[in-house]
């Protein structure tokens, strides 16, 4: 770790604690005291670390450092070669990596995913655009996935005024007994 600013021992211990919440991360270099949090993937992976310290943003880019290194994890989200030039694939895929990694955060502190709750339909232009929009910035499916099916099931309620909900609510109950790109990406097809 590299440290560029003196920070107590409280939040030494804790950004440690953080960043071994998933196991052993693979990150190669931590920064603490950087600009913002954020995780830059290549040769080498390094963890820049803002402070004051953003629990939330700590753990999510530490469950990211994950996501895209563990083969189980990577089977969730990432693209089969041979739909990799559609459009709704990549916005499937970005919405179940951002949907798996806060399920990771949610694990370590579901209250942190609660905080950030605001359920909203984004519009595409299609219906299953609509749904897999929707479906990336709704974080109830992260704590359903994550054993808080109550909490994720009042949030996901709130959007029941929405013409598009029904719909929306049998891809959210499909995802949640089968959370991989595949058969999610086979559902929206059937629209």
């Amino acid at each position: 770790m590299i440290w560029l600013k003196e920070v107590d021992e409280e939040t030494r211990r804790l950004i440690s604690e953080l960043l071994n919440a998933y196991g052993p991360p693979p990150i190669d270099v931590v920064v603490v005291g950087a600009e913002r949090t954020r995780l830059e993937v290549g040769d080498l992976s390094r963890l820049d670390i803002s402070l004051p310290l953003d629990k939330y943003a700590v753990l999510r880019e530490v469950a990211l450092s994950h996501a895209v290194v563990d083969p189980q994890l990577i089977e969730i989200w990432a693209i089969p070669p041979d739909v990799r030039q559609d459009e709704l694939a990549a916005e499937l895929s970005l919405a179940l990596l951002l949907r798996l990694v806060d399920s990771m955060v949610a694990k370590v502190d579901f209250e942190l995913l609660m905080a950030r709750a605001s359920p909203g339909v984004i519009e595409g232009d299609t219906v299953a655009y609509t749904i897999v929009r929707t479906f990336a910035n709704d974080v109830s499916i992260s704590l359903a996935l994550a054993g808080r099916l109550s909490e994720a099931l009042q949030i996901v309620n709130r959007l029941a005024e929405h013409p598009v909900y029904q719909l929306y609510r049998q891809f959210w109950d499909f995802a949640l007994t089968n959370f991989k790109f595949l058969p999610l990406y086979n559902w929206l097809l059937l629209l």
